[in-house]
């Protein structure tokens, strides 16, 4: 029974893999290489991974500063580290 299984197996994957292979090639002679005149410049994305607005440039250290003051003065800060359990 194990035998006719990997026998079976095994075919399914070379049959498979033939399949791959031939499609493959088809596609590949039939898309043409762009040139160094058509490519375009890359753009900017608009929106960040996260999925809100994209910033061109990071933070200062300045704006991280006023964000760090910003968030212990409103607690947010005390209550992350209670959620985390974060040390020192």
């Amino acid at each position: 029974m194990k035998k006719a299984l990997i026998i079976a197996g095994g075919l399914l994957c070379a049959f498979t893999w033939q399949a791959h292979a031939q499609d493959t090639t088809a596609e590949s002679t039939a898309q043409a290489q762009p040139t160094a005149a058509d490519a375009m410049g890359g753009q900017p994305a608009t929106t960040s991974m996260s999925g809100g607005p994209a910033r061109t440039q990071g933070l200062t250290r300045a704006d991280v500063y006023q964000q760090l003051v910003q968030s212990q003065k409103s607690g947010e800060a005390a209550r992350l580290q209670d959620l985390f359990k974060g040390g020192n």
